[in-house]
């Protein structure tokens, strides 16, 4: 196996100080790998806490790549847990845009190094073709990716924090007030966001010929690329599934009854056909050349003086489970009404999330769930 992957799920968090202000943990679901990971740093002074989900995808590659994912951020900050303390919000901004960039490419490297179920092998047939995509002997791309979703928050003179979001794909954070109240500290990179379809549109078409087509996944069609558009070539919305998704034959993928979406490349392409459920991601380097973006978006909030917050990040195995604003009032009861622990509020908004998985999807077919949180007193 390769240095500093784990097959085993995620041991829970290690640093002393994580049991009274940071916690994280992950249940396996009914994959045959758990393909969720996590991490947490604080800063040596206590005053940055770093928080991070990595939802991987596409098997054992899913594995490598979330485990590839946690280990680059802990070796990216643990040299910098003094100095990130004096960095503002363009600093801040500019090392995580590089740490994405760095855990791409690392995820690149251990795609490379093995052969497939963690083999290692010289030569193992595996090469980088010229377009930085990964490629078995046989020609064929390696299929798998993470998604990623890091929050920064850091203590200002005045009691307040600066809070920092940067993520690709649809591992959602989000900031709860004590009030119930949340904020979102991710975007949504679903084939149902229109300003991610405008970003793909809008790519140069000489360096992207064939792009990625977003669409609903409609049942009986078996061919994505011929399931309903999701965009009308004005870029808005067909109505006719914003008015009736089930009525036309869709289905939704979460309790809040968002209709399941793909991104899909074209009938002309074959062998590195494409059918993710976001447009970004780290990894997936064969789905790059259609316009899926490594890049990540990032947003800024700021707290208000005398609130108390929570930070709560989690992949999708905990979030389809969910209304959001449920889930802050739920966080909030755990936290205001029983006095639980981070930790013990931890484990225990996991443990009914992965109850209520087995029930709505079934217990051979729900998702790995991962969830870290923060809390900011």
């Amino acid at each position: 196996f390769c240095p500093g992957v784990e097959v085993a799920a995620d041991r829970r968090m290690t640093d002393s100080k994580s049991n009274s202000r940071i916690w994280g943990d992950s249940k396996k679901g009914a994959k045959q790998w758990q393909e969720d990971s996590f991490g947490s740093l604080i800063s040596k002074n206590e005053k940055v806490n770093i928080l991070a989900v990595f939802d991987g995808h596409g098997g054992y590659n899913g594995l490598v790549a979330s485990n590839t994912a946690r280990d680059t951020l802990k070796s990216y900050f643990a040299p910098k847990l003094e100095d990130c303390e004096s960095w503002d919000v363009p600093a801040w901004t500019k090392n995580l845009q590089d740490l994405f960039k760095i855990i791409h490419d690392t995820i690149r490297d251990q795609f490379l190094s093995q052969n497939g179920q963690g083999i290692r092998k010289s030569p193992n047939g595996r090469v980088k073709d010229q377009n930085g995509i990964v490629r078995n002997s046989s020609g064929d791309p390696i299929h798998g990716g993470t998604t990623a979703s890091i929050c920064v928050s850091i203590k200002e003179a005045d009691g307040t924090y600066t809070v920092i979001g940067a993520n690709t794909g649809d591992s959602t954070a989000v900031l709860v007030s004590e009030d119930t109240s949340f904020e979102f500290l991710s975007e949504d990179h679903g084939p149902d966001n229109e300003q991610e379809y405008k970003r793909v549109q809008s790519l140069d078409d000489k360096a992207y010929p064939k792009k990625l087509i977003f669409v609903y996944d409609k049942a009986k069609c078996y061919k994505k690329f011929e399931c309903p558009r999701v965009f009308l070539p004005d870029g808005k919305k067909d109505p006719k599934y914003v008015q009736n998704p089930w009525g036309h034959g869709l289905h939704p993928t979460n309790v809040r009854y968002e209709p399941a979406v793909y991104a899909v490349t074209p009938q002309s392409v074959s062998r590195d056909a494409t059918c993710i459920a976001m447009t970004r991601a780290l990894g997936d380097f064969y789905a790059g050349q259609f316009g899926l973006s490594s890049v990540p978006s990032i947003l800024v909030k700021r707290t208000r003086k005398g609130v108390r917050y929570m930070i709560g990040v989690a992949s999708d195995g905990v979030w389809d489970c969910w209304k959001y604003e449920n889930f802050s009032k739920y966080v909030c009861a755990l936290w205001k009404e029983k006095k639980l622990s981070v930790k013990d509020m931890v484990e225990t908004a996991l443990s009914e999330s992965v109850t209520r998985a087995i029930t709505n999807f079934g217990s051979g077919h729900y998702d790995d769930a991962c969830l870290v949180m923060c809390s900011l007193p």
